[in-house]
């Protein structure tokens, strides 16, 4: 049987066309199957429909889809070994997971894990992770009441690399820092008075960062910086309503509805509540809403340069001292 379709277009009475494609006639009418072609039909001959013929034209479409799927195998392959060849400590491997340390990593715990703001590696044992898969849980899943974040964005063999990696920093010779730590000592409990802000191994006012671990935390070269330039760099902290890394003892300014100024460090802060710590150490939950200025100061710091109040040997024995501090083990 042949067939053809019913033209939409067409206003004759027969309402028959030739042809093989709806495309080119107007398609049958709608609910209406194609109807047998009259072999009278005003409009000429009648065209078959040919598989040969449509094959033909179909040439191009397909040798682009085989062409495609010819060349897009070996990419998959390749990322797959790429992905697994990441744990494998090659050469090549090795680079390419400490690429992906300095993009995810370094912004905390510095180049080639030195520390910073977050802990340095070059450390034999990690107090959070004594074992690998508990440095892999971390790495994706971050540490609840921290600033470590989990890195959703990395797979498992990545973070895994990720981990060989960090445990080659903890393989490294340790920081060498020059200066006396007994002299230290005598410096941050006297002439430093820094119990007046600080805690250490539970002793001082405690307002200020605990320093007991601080050597664990932070580099030489961080500590001396945050000694004669406390506002250069601020230690980070979570909040509830805030994902990942937030600014702490940011320096803020408030000017009160009732127009008292207040100044001191925030707390915590949302889009309704300020919490501030004035510089007499009380605490002020303030009403956002209310407030006639709110100024933040970052470059600033509570915390006074100590850059004319020591020597250079000083610093370095008060740094020295600093970095020893580890805490419980």
């Amino acid at each position: 049987m042949r067939y053809c379709f019913r033209n939409q277009r067409s206003s004759g009475t027969s309402g028959f066309t030739s042809g093989f494609h709806p495309a080119q006639t107007g398609g049958w009418l709608p609910g209406q199957p194609p109807v047998a072609c009259r072999a009278g039909s005003r409009n000429g001959r009648i065209a078959r429909w040919n598989f040969a013929d449509t094959l033909l034209r179909m040439r191009l479409p397909i040798l682009t889809a085989l062409l495609w799927l010819a060349t897009a195998q070996p990419f998959q392959a390749q990322d797959q070994s790429a992905t697994t060849a990441t744990a494998s400590g090659s050469p090549d491997d090795s680079a390419l997971t400490e690429r992906l340390f300095v993009s995810q990593c370094a912004r905390c715990h510095g180049i080639g894990g030195t520390g910073g703001i977050a802990p340095a590696f070059r450390q034999p044992e990690l107090r959070r992770a004594p074992t690998d898969d508990a440095l892999v849980q971390i790495i994706l899943n971050g540490i609840p009441g921290t600033a470590m974040a989990g890195f959703w964005n990395l797979s498992e063999d990545e973070a895994r690399g990720l981990t060989a990696y960090v445990r080659s920093l903890g393989r490294l010779p340790p920081e060498t820092v020059p200066g006396d730590p007994a002299r230290g000592r005598e410096l941050y409990e006297m002439t430093g008075n820094c119990a007046t802000c600080h805690i250490l191994a539970g002793q001082g006012s405690g307002w200020a960062p605990d320093l007991t671990d601080v050597g664990r935390r932070l580099n030489a070269a961080f500590l001396r910086r945050a000694l004669v330039e406390p506002g250069a760099d601020r230690p980070v902290m979570p909040l509830p309503s805030v994902h990942g890394p937030y600014p702490a003892y940011l320096v803020t300014e408030v000017t009160t509805g009732s127009g008292k100024t207040l100044r001191g460090t925030r707390v915590s802060e949302d889009d309704f509540t300020l919490v501030l710590r004035g510089d007499d150490g009380r605490l002020h939950s303030l009403d956002k809403t209310s407030l006639r200025r709110l100024e933040k100061l970052p470059g600033q710091s509570p915390m006074p340069s100590y850059a004319t109040v020591f020597t250079v040997e000083e610093l370095d024995d008060l740094v020295a001292y600093l970095a020893s501090l580890k805490g419980a083990r």
